[in-house]
Formats: C-alpha cells, structure tokens, sequence
C-alpha cells in the first residue's frame, strides 16, 4: 500500500511540475499547423473500438497553416486550403483557397486566447448539369478569434471563430464561420 501511494504522489508531482513549465511560443518561433480532426476521430474511434489510421483525404479538403511569432504575442499567419476530387459525381472538383492575417495573444499559461484580422483569396473550379465548366474567383476579409491550449512544450491543440465579409459571384456577404480544430507545432 506504500508503495501505491508513494507511486500516485510521485505521478502527481511530475505532473504538476509539468504543467508549471512555459510551453507556449517564443519571439521568432514558427510553426505549421493543420486540421486536427483526422487524429481526432481516430482517438475516439480507438476508444469505441473501430479505430482505423488517419489518412491525408483531400476529398475532404486539407487545410495547412503556418505562423511566424515576431513577439511572444504576435503572430503572422498565412494558410493554404486544398480540395479535390476525381469523382464524375462532383459539381466542385477543385478548390484553392489562401489567406494571410495577424493574430495577438492573451494569456500566459498553457491556455492562450488569441485574435485577429485575416484576409483571403479563393479559386474552385465548377461543373453544371450540362457538363460546362466554369471557374469562379473568391476574396474576403475577416476577424477572428480562438482558443490554444498547449499539451507539451511546443505543440497546440486550439479552435476558432471567425466572422467576416466575403465576395463571390457578384455577391457581397456578411457571415461567420466555425474553423476546424487545428493541430500546430511550434520550432
């Protein structure tokens, strides 16, 4: 029974000195990010027991994002969005999009809120029921705001909100938009 409980408090000192350190980034830290959903669901599936490996699905689309920190708590941003697919089913078989922003932080622990301004350029291909063609452009500006927590030293699980105004087909738009949950690692 000592040796369980000498065992326990042990653990729990570790952990407590490891959620103490500063694993959050630094000035000149960059990182790159992407979608933590595929890693996600195959968490949740390993738990329920139909666990299957995450793959890279670009059917899906793949988001891949990076930062460059010019301080401890401001960032330039920029992301790349891909999506396509070969299916002869599909009215969008390619989407491109790419954005670039400021992000500021708030918060010194593991658990940072953060928030900004991003504008963004898209460009998808489309296909009607007759089978013609056509390619349409996208542009859009918007404010954002999330959420990091820091699980170890340089790596970030987080989410966002973001709301803004968009251009497309002659149309002007005014809404807001859940991001995925992202996965970023910090060098």
């Amino acid at each position: 029974m000592k040796k369980l409980i000498t065992t326990v408090c042990a653990l729990a000192l570790t952990f407590s000195v490891a959620n103490a350190q500063d694993n959050t980034p630094k000035s000149g830290d960059w990182s790159v990010g992407t979608s933590a959903d595929p890693i996600l669901n195959y968490v949740g599936n390993l738990i329920s027991g139909t666990a299957e490996a995450p793959g890279v699905n670009f059917t899906d689309g793949m988001s891949i994002s990076g930062k460059l920190f010019t301080d401890d708590m401001t960032a330039w941003r920029a992301s790349a969005d891909l999506y396509f697919t070969s299916d002869s089913n599909s009215t969008n078989p390619f989407r491109l999009g790419l954005s670039a922003g400021k992000e500021f932080r708030k918060g010194t622990g593991n658990l940072q809120g953060y928030y900004g301004y991003q504008g963004g350029l898209s460009m998808s291909s489309n296909e009607d029921d007759a089978g013609e063609s056509s390619t349409d452009f996208a542009a859009g500006a918007s404010g954002f705001i999330g959420v990091e927590y820091f699980v170890r030293a340089k790596m970030g699980i987080g989410a966002e909100y973001s709301y803004g105004l968009n251009y497309a087909d002659s149309n002007v738009s005014l809404g807001g938009t859940m991001g995925s949950l992202m996965l970023n690692l910090y060098f």
